[in-house]
């Protein structure tokens, strides 16, 4: 079962995930990411919490960097949140770094995007 909450802070959306994200739920995952990412506006990132998710397949990660190149072209930053190095091992070895940033918290992942934004 995928389960999810969304909230709006300022410019930011953020997505918190939790159950699993598999081939049952590969449509469900998908259409969350693009919804919530359409509602994200530069600058301000869009946040995906992943910390309460207890098995990702491999075409979750597919999405979320399909989303992340979405949201890049619109001059969003996605980001990601887990507090699972496997999760984080994942995104670096499939190439994903540049689209998609990983931290510890969601607190985090919004002081990291406040700190991108500012050095533009």
């Amino acid at each position: 079962m995928l389960r999810a909450t969304s909230e709006r802070c300022g410019a930011a959306v953020i997505v918190r995930v939790g159950g699993e994200v598999d081939a049952c739920n590969e449509d469900a995952w998908s259409n969350l990411l693009i919804k919530m990412a359409a509602a994200a506006v530069a600058p301000g990132p869009f946040v995906v919490d992943v910390g309460n998710v207890g098995f990702m397949g491999c075409a979750a990660f597919v999405v979320l960097a399909h989303e992340a190149r979405r949201c890049r072209r619109r001059g969003v930053n996605m980001c990601l949140v887990t507090n699972q190095p496997i999760v984080a091992r994942v995104v670096a070895a499939g190439g994903l770094r540049p689209l998609l940033s990983v931290h510890p918290t969601v607190e985090a992942a919004l002081s990291a995007s406040n700190a991108e934004q500012f050095a533009r």
